[in-house]
């Protein structure tokens, strides 16, 4: 049986993965929640004569469906389920939004068990629950959820970097020299620059700029070109080779995203809603 609540308030984030950990969790009303992916949460129930699990995902506007998943093997060894087996059930369950009506899913499909798999290995405790953990014992009159969430945005932040980092290296640049490739590459090809708007588009100093121009020119990624309304000063271009070097980076970057996206089991929806969020929260800020 499923339900819809009108829950605003982002759930507590238990980890549930241990056994030993829920054998501690005190007996209360409702499920205990812990977030599986952004929007699916796996929840456990602990009541006076039993354990169960629990799904939720959103909905929109503040609200979720709910559904019971299964007992849980906690305290139904025979029938009851894992974590991993409620992890699956969820999944199975989040995908189409079927009710389990309290019946243990069948085995899910292949890939819906790798899903499984990398949602428990995001369900471990990370460095950014323990910082916020931290604070929350340290301050418990303020709720430290935002500056999680934030700290997640942020930490999210420096892998992409990591990553485009990684792909300059394989292209022979650094990250300066690639992001100005890029910016050249993607005002179309042949189309030539002043040095002065490529370190405004970037958000360099001028010196800046200059450094990452000579050393793309040394590597003939880019020419210098005469400006025909200013014969005083000079634009830059991609060359061949640089044309070539930035749509490689580029090919690489997105592949590398679509990879991301497809191991985190967010769909196309779900990215639409957080795309707008953080369009939301940027312009607050």
């Amino acid at each position: 049986m499923t339900d819809t609540s009108a829950n605003r308030l982002p759930p507590a984030d238990i980890d549930l993965t241990s056994a030993q950990v829920r054998r501690e969790l005190p007996a209360r009303a409702k499920p205990y929640w812990h977030i599986s992916t952004p929007g699916v949460h796996l929840g456990y129930y602990k009541g006076g004569r039993g354990a169960a699990w629990y799904g939720r995902k959103f909905v929109g506007e503040g609200r979720y469906r709910q559904t019971k998943l299964g007992p849980s093997r906690d305290e139904d060894a025979a029938g009851g389920l894992s974590f991993v087996e409620a992890l699956e059930a969820l999944v199975a369950w989040a995908s189409d939004g079927a009710p389990t009506n309290g019946t243990p899913a069948a085995p899910a499909p292949r890939e819906g068990r790798r899903q499984a798999e990398r949602a428990a290995k995001q369900l471990q405790p990370t460095r950014l629950d323990t910082i916020s953990r931290a604070w929350a014992q340290e301050r418990p009159d303020v709720d430290f959820w935002l500056a999680g969430f934030f700290l997640r945005l942020e930490y999210a932040h420096y892998l992409h970097d990591r990553r485009v980092q990684e792909v300059a290296k394989q292209a022979g640049a650094n990250v300066g020299d690639l992001h100005v490739l890029l910016a050249l590459r993607r005002n179309g090809p042949g189309v030539a620059m002043r040095p002065t708007d490529l370190y405004r588009e970037l958000l360099v100093t001028s010196g800046a700029i200059t450094k990452r121009l000579d050393n793309l020119r040394a590597q003939n990624l880019i020419e210098r070109v005469a400006d025909a309304g200013d014969r005083r000063s000079e634009l830059v271009r991609l060359t061949a080779s640089g044309q070539a070097v930035a749509d490689a980076a580029m090919t690489r970057i997105t592949e590398s995203l679509k990879r991301i996206v497809a191991a985190s089991g967010l769909g196309r929806e779900e990215l639409i809603q957080l795309d707008e969020g953080f369009r939301r929260l940027i312009a607050a800020m």
